[in-house]
């Protein structure tokens, strides 16, 4: 018994160091995956914060522009639409349709109107604007087929015959779509018309 006791007593620091290093590898790795879970959920909740005061913002821009918008239309008083003026020297005729195709463009992608194809013509038959033979004047058709539903197309129409500038909608033809009712596939013609004058 005493020579058990006596292996005991002389081997306790080798039995104990392997138990004490294992148990401080245990602690540490828990610490660190502890910290590592803390971090993550940290990330993500930060992540959802993000997103909601995200969120919040564009619904607050919303709400200014469109306040903003409702003052700008009681303000102004039109008597009709203008055409849009451009500066000679820096434009062609053709070049002078620029921010007016950013304008309809930026339009349709608002609205979530997609667009198969468009063609650009320049030289419309029988625009009575170009029939007048007033120097300056540019007119530009273009012709479009879309796809959306019912209410982006409605939106997308609306919101060119609030533009400021003259812009006609013409030879519309909408069909549903075979396999989807719901999707419209629409085909128009749009007409933009600048103004080239000397600056």
């Amino acid at each position: 018994m005493n020579k058990n006791n006596t292996f005991l007593q002389d081997n306790l620091i080798y039995i104990l160091l392997p138990i004490i290093i294992l148990a401080s590898g245990l602690w540490f790795s828990y610490q660190k995956v502890t910290v590592m879970l803390d971090n993550r959920t940290l990330l993500e909740d930060k992540k959802v914060e993000k997103t909601t005061k995200e969120t919040k913002l564009k619904q607050l821009e919303a709400a200014k522009a469109k306040q903003e918008n409702a003052v700008e239309e009681k303000k102004e008083t039109k008597s009709g639409k203008v055409i849009y003026e451009v500066l000679g020297q820096q434009f062609s005729s053709e070049a002078s349709f620029g921010i007016m195709f950013e304008n309809i463009l930026a339009n349709i992608t608002n609205n979530g109107v997609r667009i198969r194809s468009i063609d650009y013509n320049y030289t419309p038959q029988n625009d009575k604007v170009l029939q007048t033979n007033a120097p300056g004047y540019n007119a530009c058709e273009l012709s479009f087929t879309t796809v959306s539903n019912y209410a982006q197309l409605q939106n997308f129409f609306k919101s060119i015959t609030k533009e400021n500038y003259l812009t006609n909608i013409y030879e519309v033809y909408i069909e549903p779509y075979d396999k989807d009712k719901t999707i419209l596939i629409a085909k128009f013609k749009i007409r933009l018309y600048t103004k080239t004058v000397n600056g």
